[in-house]
């Protein structure tokens, strides 16, 4: 499996668990109907697998919550290691079941527009749109939605001339304004757009390509797997200006709507972005509700009981990290 540094190699104790947070898995790039949506391959993922196993000691979403709530004791000569997943990708259901084949039981979080409305989760409509028509097109598309809107298409217009503008940089430029350089409820707004005119009008099944079935996250739960929340929409919480109604909406709605739904309790979030900027401190979140008994960020660190259970830190490997690198990763965090 190549040269990993071994996690015994020292005789002191381990404590607290390491989190993994996963997104986009691929298949082959000839197998897939969307090559140019970048995640890790799915033959990578089992690397990984084989790696961690022989690496950690692999726990469940219910050890974490008796690990802060029913005096758990994580020490061994092993990190733990939990793996998550978060927007309800289609992928991840076949994810699940290779986990389950494996004995492993898995956080799925979940955006409950999915299920609820049965349209796609913001992010991924831009992923799609980009990946299927190009950032000119999309931009076609954006303009469109701004005039349908009333919104000034001067003051919010994004540029691009092939071969002059970077592209990266350009595709960065949209999903930041889209996600951050509007109210929350306009961003859905001209992004539905989008994706109405687009994307659907092409893919008259496109939320079931992008995203899991009511089915298979029933049959995820069967496996032995837990779900979570991902917000309704997959907005940032901290970075967005919410009204009580609006937190509640994003917030507690995805909560009670899934455990109705599943008939499942849920005990835990994880914040969409989840990067600083997106995030409340454990004290903010309290303070606004009880609900969650786990929050997770992106926060690379090892969750020991010193750290908030609101506050819980991942590693999210991206399309890149193959399992060696994978592997220094979490040998650094250590």
């Amino acid at each position: 499996m190549g040269s990993v540094k071994n996690h015994n190699e020292s005789n002191k104790m381990k404590k607290g668990f390491i989190a993994l947070g996963y997104h986009y898995l691929r298949p082959d790039q000839k197998l897939d109907p969307f090559p140019k949506i970048y995640g890790l391959k799915l033959d990578e993922f089992l690397n990984h697998i084989k790696m961690i196993k022989d690496k950690y000691e692999i726990i469940s979403p219910e050890d974490v919550k008796r690990y802060y709530y029913n005096k758990l004791n994580l020490v061994n000569h092993k990190y733990s290691l939990l793996f998550t997943f978060d927007d309800g990708l289609s992928e991840h259901y076949t994810a699940a079941n290779i986990l389950a084949e494996h004995g492993i039981k898995a956080f799925f979080f979940i955006p409950s527009c999915i299920v609820k409305d049965r349209l796609p989760a913001n992010p991924m409509i831009m992923h799609y749109c980009l990946a299927a028509y190009g950032i000119e097109v999309f931009l076609e598309k954006y303009k469109n939605s701004l005039e349908e809107h009333n919104i000034d298409v001067d003051k919010f217009a994004i540029q691009f001339t092939v071969g002059i503008d970077d592209p990266w940089k350009t595709i960065m430029k949209i999903k930041s304004l889209l996600s951050y350089g509007f109210d929350y409820k306009t961003s859905r707004k001209l992004i539905l757009h989008i994706y109405e005119n687009s994307l659907l009008n092409d893919y008259c099944n496109a939320v079931e390509l992008i995203h899991l079935t009511k089915e298979q996250i029933s049959e995820m739960l069967k496996m032995g797997h837990s779900i979570g929340t991902h917000s309704h929409s997959h907005i940032s919480i901290a970075s967005s200006v919410l009204s009580k109604e609006d937190f509640i909406v994003e917030m507690i709605n995805p909560k009670e709507y899934l455990e109705s739904k599943f008939n499942t309790n849920i005990f835990a979030f994880s914040y969409p972005f989840g990067e600083e900027q997106d995030c409340l401190s454990s004290e903010e979140l309290k303070h606004l509700t009880d609900l969650y008994e786990l929050v997770f960020t992106v926060t690379k660190k090892v969750n020991t009981k010193h750290v908030s259970p609101l506050e819980l830190g991942r590693v999210t490997p991206d399309s890149r990290t193959d399992y060696i690198k994978l592997g220094n990763i979490l040998e650094t965090i250590n």
